[in-house]
């Protein structure tokens, strides 16, 4: 795919899958907060829509007036929870091979230009801690380019970290199942509304 500027262009592409990581791991902390005391005053439908509004803007739930409590979040409080929002946004970016089904005037991003996409993501701080992120980039670009499925986003990888390095939100407790069962729904969400910014920023940069 051409470019007024392809290096501006790139930048703009990862940035835009960087702070849907910031954004996801946000509203994952909103949810588990609002899930500690505040389950019958705050709608969680309302953190979902605020957040799926525009996935890259990293201060929307900021906005809403309601403050990130560590007291109430302390389980998540730890550097192996830290760790969540690399192992988010890199595994946004192995999907990114399938860019190349995108196509804005006839164009399509080729393979040298979605590996370096990839690697500006990591070079921002992605990266796929204990190999928790079973996707993988080249065999999605191998799947991309036979034209097999890619298997559908979810939020197994999450579990799976947090089941072996954050007990304290396995337990079997109101507000870690809570916690689970709307992170099932909210990154499936989220990775479709990220496919859908990528393509929409795309278009803005496509030459031609």
């Amino acid at each position: 795919m051409e470019f007024v500027s392809e290096r501006t262009a790139f930048t703009m592409l990862s940035e835009t899958v960087v702070k849907a990581g910031v954004s996801l791991f946000n509203a994952v902390k909103y949810i588990y907060m609002i899930a500690d005391k505040d389950f019958y005053n705050i709608n969680v439908k309302d953190i979902f829509k605020i957040s799926l509004k525009n996935i890259t803007d990293t201060t929307c739930l900021y906005n809403t007036g309601i403050k990130l409590d560590k007291e109430r979040c302390k389980e998540m409080n730890s550097p192996e929870y830290e760790r969540v929002l690399s192992l988010m946004v890199y595994s946004f970016a192995v999907r990114l091979p399938e860019l190349r089904n995108v196509k804005i005037n006839g164009q399509s991003l080729n393979d040298k230009q979605i590996k370096s996409i990839f690697d500006m993501v990591v070079a921002k701080g992605a990266g796929n801690y204990d190999n928790v992120i079973v996707d993988d980039f080249e065999e999605i670009r191998r799947m991309v380019r036979t034209g097999r499925p890619v298997p559908a986003y979810d939020a197994e990888w999450f579990k799976s970290y947090i089941y072996s390095y954050v007990p304290a939100l396995t337990a079997i407790t109101n507000k870690n199942m809570f916690l689970l069962g709307s992170c099932d729904i909210l990154f499936t969400l989220f990775y479709s509304g990220l496919e859908e910014e990528l393509k929409r920023v795309l278009s803005g940069l496509a030459a031609g």
